[in-house]
C-alpha cells in the first residue's frame, strides 16, 4: 500500500500556484477521458492545406475528425462537458472517443488512402 505524503504550498513573490496531489493508484478527474491512443487528450484540427495535393498521414490530415467530443475549435471534453455541469450524458460514448481514422484501424502516419471520414 502506498503511503500518504502531505502536499505543501510553495510561495514565490508575485506567483502562487496550487499543487494537487493524489493518494492512490491513479490521478484522474473522474470525468470522461479521451480514448485515442494517438491523440492522448490533445485536440488537433484538420490540416486543410493538405487538400491541395500534399501527402499527409491521417493524424495530420484529419486530426480529431469523427470523434464524438470533437468541436470546431477544440475538445468538447475540455469545454462542453464542463459547461454542461458534467452531465452524465457524456458517458454514452465511453470507449469511442477517438478520431474516425483510428476507429477504422489506420495509424497516425499512414498515408491517407481513405478520404471518406
Amino acid at each position: 500500500m502506498r503511503t500518504y505524503e502531505k502536499p505543501y504550498m510553495l510561495s514565490i513573490e508575485d506567483l502562487m500556484e496550487g499543487i494537487y496531489a493524489a493518494s492512490g493508484d491513479a490521478a484522474s478527474s473522474g470525468g470522461p477521458e479521451c480514448d485515442s491512443i494517438y491523440m492522448n487528450g490533445v485536440w488537433q484540427g484538420q490540416d486543410h492545406s493538405a487538400w491541395n495535393g500534399a501527402e499527409r498521414g491521417y493524424k495530420q490530415q484529419f486530426g480529431c475528425l469523427g470523434c464524438p467530443a470533437n468541436t470546431d475549435t477544440g475538445c468538447g471534453l475540455r469545454s462542453h462537458y464542463v459547461e454542461s455541469g458534467e452531465a452524465d450524458s457524456y458517458d454514452v460514448d465511453k470507449g469511442n472517443r477517438k478520431p474516425e481514422w483510428e476507429r477504422r484501424g489506420y495509424g497516425p502516419d499512414d498515408k491517407v488512402t481513405d478520404w471518406n471520414m
